[in-house]
């Protein structure tokens, strides 16, 4: 039987996290974590690259914005927000520390009920966060009630081929602190915990719509089959949800910071 030739995938294109000419090179065809920058530092993959792209799209001042970046990780875009950003916090969740503490050079935060005052933030960023969040409902009730009017929430998480319903749950947490699986346990990688992180909820084509509901944002999904900008593969969507900004009298004054593409 003949050997199998390795999989490798090479190309130049434009890394929206460089912002330059850079090589993609893949060394399998889960392009999703391989197919990786050879420029930026660590070597960012697809999912970062999209959120970086739609980030200097829509928010061209980023750098310039007041940020809330959950579960962050030293590559990618992640990086690049905390070297460049001027008014950055970075959040972790740990377990059996006080909410708002800071741990470990992050701020300890549970998304689900953030320490942090109303509108308080003009961007909020997470890269596959919220498939691990137990209430996502709660989530995006905190996240769009830290944001101010005309903020943004930008963010990846997996979509699941083939399923229509916005959630479906994975897991049911118990009074007791025990949990019940309701599928087969699938855990993800941990920035902050060798054991990784469990996923709770598979999200399907509609949740965008689901989203809208839970929290009053207007929401855009992105997906990408961009070989330019190395964002190939599976589940690389962007979700962006804006805070509605409210009516104003002629005596009001916009400060919404946010600066608009025309």
């Amino acid at each position: 039987m003949a050997q199998t030739e390795p999989f490798q995938l090479e190309y130049q294109g434009t890394c929206p996290i460089c912002e330059a000419p850079a090589k993609f090179r893949a060394n399998g065809p889960w392009l999703r974590d391989t197919l990786r920058c050879q420029s930026c530092t660590n070597g960012s993959i697809p999912r970062e690259r999209a959120l970086a792209l739609i980030l200097n799209e829509a928010v061209p001042n980023w750098r310039d914005c007041s940020i809330h970046e959950s579960s962050p990780v030293n590559r990618g875009i992640s990086k690049k927000i905390r070297a460049e950003g001027k008014h950055h916090i970075a959040t972790q969740f740990y377990p059996g520390i006080g909410l708002g503490q800071m741990h470990r050079g992050f701020r300890n935060e549970d998304l689900q009920r953030l320490t942090f005052p109303d509108n308080n933030f003009d961007l909020f960023v997470s890269l596959d966060v919220f498939e691990h969040i137990p209430d996502p409902h709660l989530a995006f009730r905190e996240i769009w009630r830290t944001l101010r009017p005309g903020g943004l929430m930008l963010s990846t998480f997996p979509v699941r081929k083939g399923q229509l319903a916005a959630v479906e749950p994975r897991v049911v947490f118990n009074g007791d602190g025990t949990v019940t699986h309701l599928k087969q346990p699938e855990y993800h990688g941990n920035p902050v915990s060798s054991e990784g992180s469990l996923v709770t909820v598979d999200y399907g084509y509609e949740i965008h719509k689901k989203i809208a509901e839970w929290a009053p944002f207007d929401v855009r999904v992105y997906r990408f089959d961009d070989k330019e900008h190395g964002i190939l593969g599976e589940y690389t969507e962007v979700f962006l949800c804006r805070k509605r900004t409210e009516p104003k009298s002629d005596a009001q004054v916009d400060t919404t910071r946010i600066q608009k593409t025309t």
